[in-house]
């Protein structure tokens, strides 16, 4: 039985309400007394912060008439409520009394107007008659003016605007019924009188103020040139009115050149800030990444220069509006670049820890990725793209079409040190013929690594063997979702050990390399090059193209585009999932190199080398829930009608599809 911490009635759509403040008694550590429902039973006035549990705090709002259907939440949970706030008293035309006056103030009126309009016509045919008949002029005797009387009109009116008037109280919430895209709703609450809607309003912050995770204030850049120009016109019209009203103080920097996020986050005093906003694409987020992991680098005294250094997590947290182009860290964040949907995560502050991975060249420290770094192809399409820039958004259509009729490869060495296989090993059943295979499929490797360039292996027992490893060390087709199992199973997670001495070899001339931290889902495309990278677990995916004819590379930007689960089942396409990994391009008698691409920024050197740190940098985010959305799915299958159309049949009960299908 839940703990009532205060208890009142209200009104609201015109409906008598109970609203109480509980806390649920289910935590054996709560030491709340046990009230019940019972309306006799005494609420106690104040609310102590000892008493307030933030995750077991509800607000029920029970109606007294329990058979009328109606809109109103039962509980809104002490998490989801963004601000309450009391607005002036207003006119109640709903009530029984308020309608009653209403009334009579119209029948008065409309009787007064008659009157009027009878005089004036009396006085119009009067006129007439004065210009024949002369009629002599009667003095009016006008009855002073009373004080009494005065005062007897001025009191009923104000006893009659007093039970006319209420008292409002108005409260937001967020609505996650749609678990995917979030939205603000408001009640208005009207009380009695004007100290039970200050008693309310103290007691709904007091519990609001035991919310730690949530930010106080926020640093917010705001790239005026990304998505079109919209950026700056979704901050203004739709972000900042929501900070606004859940009380966040923010502190907006509008960006006039690239990389000015970066420098500021590096040399500014960020101690009075709970979070980092950008409002922009990818490569505004990946300023704010680079910024603040150097700063704490920095501060770290980290030789970052070394390729094996381990890097350390920031303090602040990472917001992300989305009003870029692609949006593709948003959409493997949260499921969609909704901006409200991303506002409201950031007020509720929800947490989500990333994998962050370290790219360095033969000269030293490079960049941080975070999503995506891309040799070859997409790194020729960002690279031809930027001259360019003329032609909007359309340039990367453009450049990307010119780029696949050219069809280029490139001569690589590929080093990949396979990711830990504990937990995908887990997952196998564990028969004797899977032993046997995972067996010989690690002397194989072994004997692979170590003599690469034998010709006593033939090409074919090669191919044989890395599918063999490849499935092996890959998990399960499982998303990552919301609190992902996967992500989470490996807390004890030890920086310093190399998650992994296997390592694979492999050269070729290949079309794309591409290494992915996340998913890189976009409106384009549905599942993203690689759909079953976690992005907590400490390792990241090695994708592989080979070189094929345009319809072979053809096939595997439609599945990209698409659906790709299935996209190491191509012939000319190899996955790996991988915690390092080595690229180095081979340039004998090869006139023309690939272009480096990291989260949309070119990047130069003639070997890369990428290695993946895990759960550095936390974003204000949820994570997306899968589950919720199969289900969501699932139930609209159900409604729909087995011949597909409601439009289709006229008459639904005799539809012979329906019937016969």
């Amino acid at each position: 039985m839940p703990s009532i911490l205060y208890s009142t009635t209200c009104y609201i759509k015109n409906d008598l309400y109970h609203l109480r403040i509980c806390v649920d008694n289910n935590d054996q550590n709560s030491t709340n007394t046990q009230i019940t429902t019972d309306s006799s039973t005494s609420i106690p006035n104040d609310i102590t912060i000892d008493s307030i549990i933030p995750s077991l705090t509800r607000l029920h709002l029970i109606p007294v008439n329990e058979q009328k259907l109606t809109l109103v939440p039962r509980e809104i949970i002490l998490d989801h409520i963004l601000s309450v706030k009391q607005t002036n008293t207003r006119l109640n035309g709903n009530r029984k009394h308020s309608s009653d006056i209403s009334e009579i103030n119209n029948i008065n009126f409309t009787r007064t107007s008659s009157i009027e309009q009878s005089r004036r016509t009396s006085y119009s045919t009067l006129s007439s008659l004065i210009s024949t008949v002369t009629v002599p002029r009667i003095s009016t005797i006008r009855r002073p003016p009373s004080l009494a009387r005065l005062f007897s009109i001025q009191s009923r009116r104000d006893s009659e605007a007093h039970l006319m008037h209420k008292t409002l109280v108005k409260l937001s919430y967020v609505d996650v019924s749609n678990s995917i895209r979030w939205n603000i709703k408001r009640l208005e609450i009207e009380v009695d009188t004007k100290d039970i809607a200050d008693t309310l309003q103290l007691k709904v912050n007091l519990c609001l103020s035991t919310l730690k995770q949530r930010p106080h204030r926020l640093l917010a850049f705001v790239n005026p040139f990304g998505g079109k120009g919209r950026a700056r016109f979704v901050y203004d019209k739709t972000v900042l009115p929501i900070f606004e009203e859940a009380n966040i103080i923010v502190k907006s920097i509008y960006t006039q050149r690239a990389n000015e996020a970066k420098d500021y986050l590096i040399n500014e005093d960020l101690n009075e800030y709970d979070g980092v906003i950008c409002v922009g694409g990818d490569g505004m987020f990946s300023e704010l990444c680079q910024g603040l992991l150097l700063r704490t680098s920095q501060e770290a005294q980290l030789n970052i220069n070394d390729p094996q250094v381990n890097i350390t997590q920031p303090k602040l947290r990472i917001g992300i509006i989305p009003a870029g182009s692609t949006d593709a860290i948003v959409f493997g964040t949260t499921g969609l670049n909704d901006p409200i949907t991303s506002t409201l995560q950031i007020i509720v502050g929800e947490t989500l820890s990333i994998d962050i991975a370290t790219i360095h060249n033969e000269q030293g420290f490079v960049r941080f990725m975070a999503a995506m770094l891309a040799y070859g192809f997409f790194g020729d399409i960002i690279h031809q793209s930027d001259k360019w820039r003329f032609l909007g958004p359309l340039r990367y259509d453009v450049a990307g079409f010119c780029q696949f009729i050219l069809n280029r490869s490139y001569d690589t060495e590929v080093i990949v040190t396979l990711a830990s296989s504990d937990s995908s090993q887990s997952t196998l059943p564990m028969s004797n013929v899977n032993h046997e295979v995972e067996s010989s499929a690690m002397s194989d490797s072994q004997h692979l690594t170590n003599n690469t360039n034998s010709e006593t292996i033939g090409n074919n027992q090669i191919d044989n063997t890395i599918k063999v490893l490849g499935k092996l060390v890959l998990s399960t087709s499982v998303f990552c979702k919301r609190h992902c199992e996967k992500c989470a199973e490996r807390k004890n997670h030890n920086a310093n050990k190399t998650n992994s001495s296997l390592e694979i070899t492999r050269r070729g001339k290949y079309t794309t390399i591409n290494c992915l931290n996340m998913p890189c889902r976009t409106a384009k495309s549905k599942f993203g090059i690689s759909p079953f990278v976690h992005l907590g677990d400490g390792s990241f995916d090695v994708i592989l193209v080979k070189r094929s004819w345009r319809t072979g590379f053809l096939r595997f930007l439609w599945q990209v585009a698409n659906d790709s689960r299935s996209i190491e089942n191509l012939p000319n396409v190899e996955r790996y999932r991988v915690s390092e990994v080595v690229i180095r391009p081979i340039h004998i008698n090869q006139k023309r190199c690939g272009n480096w691409a990291c989260d949309g920024e070119l990047l130069c050197g003639n070997e890369i080398k990428i290695r993946i740190h895990r759960q550095v940098l936390n974003l204000f985010a949820s994570g997306i829930q899968f589950d919720n959305i199969e289900e969501n799915t699932s139930k609209k299958e159900k409604q729909k009608t087995k011949c597909g159309s409601l439009f289709r049949c006229k008459k639904r009960k005799h539809c012979k599809k329906d019937i016969n299908p």
